[in-house]
Formats: C-alpha cells, structure tokens, sequence
C-alpha cells in the first residue's frame, strides 16, 4: 500500500483576461518599435536627467527616463541619505509628497498637459479608470533605483497616452529637493509618430 497519496486533481476555471486599455499602458500583445532620443532633461554638477529612449506603439508610447547623482563635498551625510531614502520611496503606493518626489510632464503645441502628479488616473470605483478627457502621462511600474554613499542612479518607464502628434512638443522636469528648478526640452514628435507605423502584434 502507498504511503502517499495524490489528491485529486482540481478543477481550473478559464480566467477571462479583459483587454488592456490604452491609456493604462502598452497592449501586451504588441511589438513596439524603439527609437533613440538621449535629450539631457535636466544637467548641473551633481545631477543628471536624461530622457534617453522611446518605444513607441500604435495609441501611446513609453519613455525611458534616467537619472544620475552624485555627492559634492556641500552635500552633508544627512542631506545625502535623505536624498537617498526619497529616491527609492518616490514611486508607488508610499509615493513621496509632491514637494519631495520628482516632477515630469509634457506639454504639447495647443496647450494640453499631462504631468506625473496629476492624478489623471485616480480611481476609486471597481474595474479600470474611465477614459481620460486629456493626455495621460505615468509609470507603470516602479522603474529601478541603486546608490551608495557618494552615488545615486535611477530609471523611470513612462506611458504617455496618446501618441504626440508629428510635431515638437515640451518635456519639463523639476525636482526641488535635487535642486532642479523647472526645465522645459523640446522633443520632436515627427519620429515617435512615423515610429509607430512600425509597431507590430506579435501574431499577425
């Protein structure tokens, strides 16, 4: 006689995947279509904010953003780990305060916005956020930090919905806490636009 025994098998219920809407990020099945950009957002001495890459789909595209610190003899240890700490607590469900957190958004030619502070998709009802009435800008996910005691790097994914028009529109930035004063760098749309042509399902 056996010792151990299998239990039955268990019954699996098909789980009914919804589709991803467009301005929550992505669709899963695509292919984007990447196009370099390496636009310096944002330069001083001891801070560095780089817009470095698109990968561009056909309703929305991610932009890849780093960021790069490094300690000056000014900078006292206290400040320095503050920084440290606000850094890798900025993004998610504990997000740093606005006046702490780094700020970004777009701006495009007929004066519509969208910002990472803006709550566009705050939702507190069940299912999916409803559809925005203006463009979205967010990260998706919490994107990726690392630092020491003289260094800090980060990368931030972000989905901009929709797709900018083939024409410049205005990236800004402002970190206060890093010392970074709002900053505008124009981006040209045309590429990201014709890039999107390019995008492709996985299964035709």
């Amino acid at each position: 006689m056996e010792f151990f025994t299998a239990p039955p098998p268990r019954e699996r219920k098909p789980e009914k995947r919804e589709k991803r809407s467009p301005w929550i990020g992505p669709p899963e099945d695509f292919v984007g279509a990447a196009i370099p950009l390496d636009l310096a957002l944002f330069h001083s001495e001891t801070l560095a904010i780089v817009l470095t890459d698109a990968l561009v789909f056909p309703e929305g595209v991610r932009l890849n953003v780093r960021m790069a610190a490094r300690r000056s003899e000014e900078i006292d240890d206290e400040t320095w780990w503050d920084r440290h700490e606000r850094l890798f607590t900025f993004h998610g469900r504990h997000r740093s305060s606005l006046d702490e957190g780094i700020r970004l958004g777009v701006r495009f030619s007929d004066g519509s916005k969208a910002t990472t502070v803006d709550g566009a998709l705050d939702h507190t009802g069940d299912g999916p956020p409803p559809r925005p009435d203006g463009p979205v800008l967010h990260c998706r996910r919490s994107g990726s930090s690392s630092g020491s005691d003289d260094f800090l790097s980060a990368h931030w994914p972000l989905w901009l919905w929709p797709l900018p028009p083939p024409e410049p529109f205005e990236f800004a930035v402002e970190w206060p806490l890093f010392e970074a004063p709002l900053t505008f760098t124009e981006v040209d749309g045309a590429p990201i636009a014709a890039a999107a042509e390019r995008a492709h399902p996985y299964w035709p």
